[in-house]
Order: C-alpha cells, then structure tokens, then sequence
C-alpha cells in the first residue's frame, strides 16, 4: 500500500502563479513598451517584491519596512516609468 500523494495547500498553489505575475509584469517594465500599461494589482505586487528584497538583504532586521517600500516603488516607479 502506497501512502496518498501530498496536495499542495492553496497558499502553495498561488506563489508561483503570483511570481509569474510579477516576472512578467517585470519584463514588461523593462521593455519599456509605452503600450503596455500594468495594473495597479501588478504595479503593488513589483514594488512588494522589490521591498523584500531589500530586507532579506539586510537578514530582516526589523524597523526598516517603511523605507524599505518606499525605496522599493521609487526603484519600480522609475522603472516603469510614469504611464504606469
């Protein structure tokens, strides 16, 4: 008898289609396309990922999280550039 495969949780599901997201929102920033306009779902999801980023570099250290996003949608924002 075989034990049951594990399912993954919901949470779990969701990551990589969230990262996707995200990825392609970032290649899309990048190519500049002027046609191209993110949604303010996908604009928040770059900037939360640029903001951790920022803290796993610094191990989490806490009292920083606010200039940690802040730093982080001025990078993305430049990125994107205005239109966005």
């Amino acid at each position: 008898m075989t034990a049951p495969e594990a399912t993954p949780s919901p949470s779990t599901q969701a990551e990589p289609r969230e990262a996707a997201k995200a990825e392609s929102a970032r290649r899309a920033a990048r190519k500049g396309n002027s046609g191209t306009r993110l949604s303010d779902e996908e604009l928040h999801q770059l900037i939360a990922t640029a903001a951790y980023r920022r803290a796993e570099q610094r191990a989490f250290a806490p009292g920083h999280e606010l200039d940690d996003w802040l730093q982080a949608e001025v990078e993305i924002r430049q990125t994107v550039g205005p239109a966005s």
